[in-house]
């Protein structure tokens, strides 16, 4: 299968499950499409090339492990089910792991007690410096993001004190409040605001949350997310 309408109606058969890959799929190069019954596999890239695999089928999803390649090293929001069988033999460089948290479609949100501003590519340089997880990210990948889709801050004293924006696969990411304006606020103003905003897309706002993260588990969840599944990326060596 290589036609991207065709990939993308199979996979908004379970919207909710897959819409980091949906997401992936509209916005970036993809250079391998593979299926195996109902279960799929491509490779696209961003900053990297990524390996998305939507199953639920330990057959499928081995017959298709068994068309990787020893280039296929980045691998994106793959379930706990999954993961011995697509990392079985092989050792892992790093893994990020989280909690998926999709957004209800029928909860209502307040208005913004705070003015939000849109952020520019401008902003890349800074927000990589004050990023807690830059170590996961680059400043070409902030400047992209920034670039291509929403991403939205808090000004307090002349400079970005909060900001928010969206991945590259659509999850709400990269929130990030400057150490002396937390406990203000902001990230429920600027996460609300964020919400609003993949809505008027028409688009699932979704966001992935490492687990001992309490806080940010604890605002997504004052927000009105609900958990959705633990979902994993890594690197293989």
């Amino acid at each position: 299968m290589h036609n991207k309408n065709e990939l993308v109606k199979i996979l908004s058969k379970d919207k909710n499950k897959n819409v980091n890959m949906i997401n992936f799929v509209n916005t970036y190069p993809i250079n391998c499409i593979k299926k195996v019954g109902e279960s799929v596999l491509v490779r696209g890239k961003s900053d990297e090339y990524w390996v998305y695999i939507s199953s639920s089928s330990n057959i499928e999803l081995s017959k298709l492990v068994n068309e990787l390649n020893d280039e296929d090293k980045y691998f994106a929001v793959i379930e706990d089910w999954m993961l011995p069988i697509v990392t079985q033999g092989k050792d892992l460089e790093w893994k990020l792991s989280c909690m998926k948290y999709i957004f209800p479609h029928n909860i209502q949100l307040p208005r913004n007690k705070s003015k939000i501003v849109e952020l520019s590519i401008k902003d890349a340089e800074y927000i990589y410096d004050n990023y807690d997880y830059k170590k996961y990210t680059s400043k070409e990948y902030i400047a992209e993001r920034l670039q291509k889709d929403i991403s939205l801050g808090i000004i307090e004293d002349d400079r970005l004190v909060g900001w928010i924006m969206i991945h590259d696969d659509g999850a709400i990411g990269m929130l990030n409040i400057l150490p002396a304006y937390r406990k203000k606020g902001y990230g429920y103003e600027l996460m609300t605001a964020m919400v609003k905003e993949v809505r008027q897309q028409g688009k699932i706002p979704f966001l992935h949350i490492e687990e001992d993260n309490i806080k940010s588990t604890s605002l997504a969840l004052k927000v009105g997310f609900e958990k959705d599944r633990r979902v994993h990326w890594f690197k293989l060596r």
